[in-house]
């Protein structure tokens, strides 16, 4: 006999859905799914069922099953309800007869599908069955290691089944399998990662794995029971996708025969809707697992793909926040107000590393910049050239990149490419040098062909030992946390550009706005200053008594007019007092210094907020002098300011003995001036009361203006990671979701040990053993709040932050209005903030 590889696979065109025939384990009835009259039979069905006559084409299978059970059955598949589902029934027995069958009804392709196996002894029910299932599925409850949970799956699933191997087998991107973990009888070879072709397992056995779930082979020597009567001409083949007993692959049952085993059950792994992989169960016997046995399995099998979603997500999780840090404190070092390129200088060689490659480059428009191994500028083009060709976006990666560039060698074996504009050429390059490594295939990985009398034949492989294939032009393959680690850098990335975009088109917006203040402020100020002139001379005037005393008086007046001018267009920053204090003395009279008085702390305000709050000033000051309190001599103004680490300057004007209190009927340039530049400059707030007395005002300005050195601590713990340091955390959140996302939070802030606690009772468990250096507590909690325990943490000199998601204090009983409050949802600055507010809060009482 002449053999040869197998070109194209003829596994791959095998019609294995529609075999014609059941395994001989259990019987089939075939029927019409309206009138429920019988179509087809398994030629084992008396067999099996122990009943003298067969079931014939035509025939009510309510004569067959009994009517009451045809009844059950019905509801048993209108129970299963999704496209594919099948109804089951425990202990159906046969009009006439002893034997107990489970059955299994379903409907699909036009036919109902009625399977009979029999039932196992009544001590195996299904109950018992699902009550094991569950005590092995909380064994996997705090497994958060994906390997770790792969090897105690296989170990749990051959203490359900009893099979003598079980393997968790993955799928690669090529299609072919390996085997992650294993569970086998001491006595057996090991198949740990071992990989198997993606031929072993066609497509179109894959579609079926994903249709149902759960497959078993009793034995692998069986010889298929045929359906009757055959097909009439034109009659559809029975459509068998979702069937216990369908027939499989003869060159299948030869495969598994090959490598020793006598019965296979399959279950499948679906995560998010793709086959992920499998876990074969392989016996040296024929072996028979019960109905509900298998259904405990899929079950397990339906949560083991879900815990290994969540253990893959968390990983890449982990690794995408790992690389976050790390690309965070690269910004941090260069800022995000430097080009892309000049940002990126210099530190390629630290992004190339933290993907685990060998080399790097950036492309941004017509420059390219590479350190390490790389590709060179023309031929980075020509890849991102085929990349454009074929709609890549995102991220692309490859293990052989000489297969798509032809031409030279290449320095690199792999590349993975990050698009990070659909727009423009700009995208960065990872590049890993070849690595020739090692394959370990269970046997040679290919199938053969050999002539026989009947014509050629497909024959599977016969060894399944070790074959080690060396694999050269290829680099290590990108894994998945490789791949969350770029997506981290490709997103990082698209950050720091769309930071630096929107940072321009933000000060463009700010420079507009300056400038159409400034023109409409050039011709306002002039009528301004003189009116204010005109002021000043008549108020002088008034007291004078001789004209040397009016002329040095009004002289010194008009220059601190002219040093307040002076001050508002000052860069650099200053003193706030002293900004006060120039205005005020342009309306101190002689007679009555005391009219304007101005107390507050010693405070600095940064570039931006002294030259907006001096315009401010100075608007207030002069409406003040034409309307209000000091337009008249016996008028008196009080300005009063406060700084602390939650709203910031909060600064008070009080004006009162001016002349009655005007509402305007609409805003003029000037109230538009003052809450512009404090709205819109600052983000701060203006609030103007025309109170009958005297009018009122609060300004607001944030306490990132604010530089004086008392609160120079308070904002920079604010404003940066590691506020925390290491320090332990009490959180009360009686909303689990929330307490993780605080958890998260105050760990980027550099948190040590955070404990959780979901209220009171638990909260005052945990301060028995637990002295924490901070507490963020949910003051609503249920039917209770957390005051008590507020007071208590703050007699133990720890520092409270209240979290609430009504977003002020106004909530807090009187004794805690002093308590730094964060809103909810909770960001990292926010908090940060208020965890120094709260720790000035401890300072001062101490």
């Amino acid at each position: 006999m002449d053999e040869r590889s197998s070109g194209e696979d003829p596994c791959a065109r095998e019609p294995i859905h529609i075999p014609g025939a059941i395994q001989p384990h259990g019987a089939m009835l075939v029927c019409d799914p309206v009138t429920f009259s019988i179509l087809h039979v398994s030629r084992n069905f008396a067999g099996i069922t122990g009943g003298g006559a067969i079931p014939f084409p035509g025939q009510p299978v309510s004569e067959v099953l009994g009517r009451q059970h045809l009844h059950d059955l019905r509801n048993a598949s209108a129970r299963a309800g999704h496209r594919g589902g099948v109804g089951i029934l425990a202990g159906l027995v046969l009009p006439g007869g002893t034997r107990r069958f489970d059955a299994t009804i379903h409907v699909h392709a036009g036919r109902c599908i009625i399977e009979l196996e029999p039932a196992p002894p009544e001590e195996q029910t299904s109950s018992q069955a699902l009550e094991l299932t569950r005590q092995l599925i909380a064994r996997l409850d705090g497994v958060t290691d994906t390997r770790r949970l792969l090897t105690v799956g296989a170990r749990l699933v051959q203490a359900l089944l009893g099979y003598d191997r079980v393997m968790i087998y993955r799928f690669g991107d090529d299609g072919a399998g390996q085997v992650m973990a294993e569970a086998a009888a001491q006595e057996l070879g090991s198949f740990l990662g071992h990989r198997f072709p993606a031929s072993d397992i066609p497509e179109q056995a894959r579609r079926l794995y994903l249709q149902n779930p759960i497959r078993m082979i009793a034995d692998s020597a069986y010889e298929p029971v045929p359906l009757d009567p055959p097909l009439a001409p034109g009659e559809a083949p029975v459509d068998m996708s979702h069937a216990h007993l369908r027939s499989v692959s003869p060159v299948h049952c030869q495969y598994l025969r090959n490598m020793d085993v006598g019965a296979s059950l399959s279950i499948s792994l679906i995560v998010e809707g793709k086959l992920w992989g499998l876990i074969p169960c392989h016996h040296r016997t024929a072996r028979v697992t019960p109905l509900a046995l298998r259904m405990a399995a899929e079950l397990f099998g339906h949560y083991f793909a879900m815990q290994i979603a969540a253990t893959e997500r968390r990983e890449a999780m982990l690794a995408s926040a790992g690389a976050r840090r790390q690309l965070d404190l690269m910004i941090a070092e260069s800022g995000t107000d430097q080009p892309l390129d000049q940002a990126l200088r210099g530190r390629l060689p630290g992004l190339a590393a933290l993907a685990g490659c060998h080399g790097a480059a950036l492309l941004n428009g017509e420059d390219w910049l590479a350190t390490g191994a790389a590709l060179s500028h023309e031929d980075g083009l020509r890849l991102l050239d085929l990349l454009s060709r074929e709609a890549t976006r995102g991220i692309w990666h490859t293990q052989a990149l000489g297969t798509l560039l032809r031409g030279p060698a290449l320095p690199v074996a792999g590349a993975m490419v990050l698009r990070l504009s659909d727009k423009s050429n700009i995208a960065l390059f990872l590049f890993r040098r070849e690595e020739a490594h090692d394959l370990n295939w269970a046997g040679p990985p290919e199938k053969s062909v050999t002539d026989t009398p009947d014509g050629p034949r497909l024959f599977p492989r016969k060894s399944f030992d070790l074959w080690r294939e060396r694999v050269h032009g290829r680099c290590l393959p990108w894994d998945e946390q490789t791949l969350a680690i770029a997506e981290a850098l490709r997103s990082w990335l698209r950050d720091v550009m769309l930071s630096q975009s929107e940072a321009a088109a933000e000060e463009r917006a700010r420079t507009a706005h300056r400038r159409n203040i400034v023109n409409q402020e050039l011709n306002h100020r002039v009528k301004n200053v003189l009116a204010l002139v005109r002021s000043i001379v008549l108020q002088t005037g008034a007291s004078a008594t001789s004209v040397d005393q009016y002329t040095q008086a009004l002289e010194g007046r008009l220059h601190a007019l002219a040093t307040a001018h002076d001050n508002s267009l000052r860069e650099g920053s200053g003193s706030l007092g002293a900004l006060i204090e120039t205005e005020a003395m342009l309306f101190r009279g002689d007679d009555d210094p005391g009219r304007v008085t101005a107390q507050g702390p010693e405070l600095r305000l940064d570039d931006t907020a002294f030259g907006v709050f001096a315009l401010v000033l100075h608007e207030m000051m002069t409406n003040a002098a034409k309307y209000g309190a000091l337009s008249v001599p016996g008028g008196q103004l009080s300005i009063s300011w406060s700084f602390d680490g939650i709203e910031g300057l909060v600064l008070n004007w009080r004006e009162s003995g001016g002349p009655a209190v005007v509402v305007p009927h609409e805003s003029g340039f000037g109230s538009r001036l003052i809450r512009g530049s404090m709205e819109y400059d600052l983000q701060g707030r203006a609030e103007i009361e025309f109170a009958a007395g005297g009018l009122l005002a609060r300004f607001v300005i944030p306490a990132l203006h604010v530089t004086d050195a008392d609160t120079q601590e308070v904002l920079a713990i604010g404003t940066v990671q590691g506020t925390l340091d290491g320090q332990s955390v009490l959180i009360v959140e009686d909303q689990a979701l929330i307490a993780l996302d605080t958890q998260e939070t105050l760990r980027h802030l550099g948190a040590g040990e955070i404990r959780i606690a979901g209220g009171l009772a638990q909260a005052q468990a945990v301060l028995q053993d637990f002295s924490p250096d901070l507490a963020v507590l949910d003051f609503e909690l249920g039917g209770e709040t957390s005051e008590s325990l507020a007071h208590a943490l703050i007699a133990r000199h720890c520092p409270v932050v209240f979290a609430t998601g009504y977003g002020d204090r106004l909530m807090l009983p009187e004794g805690l209005r002093h308590v730094p409050v964060v809103s909810k949802p909770i960001g990292s600055a926010a908090i940060a903030l208020q965890i120094a507010a709260a720790r000035a809060v401890v300072t001062a009482a101490e």
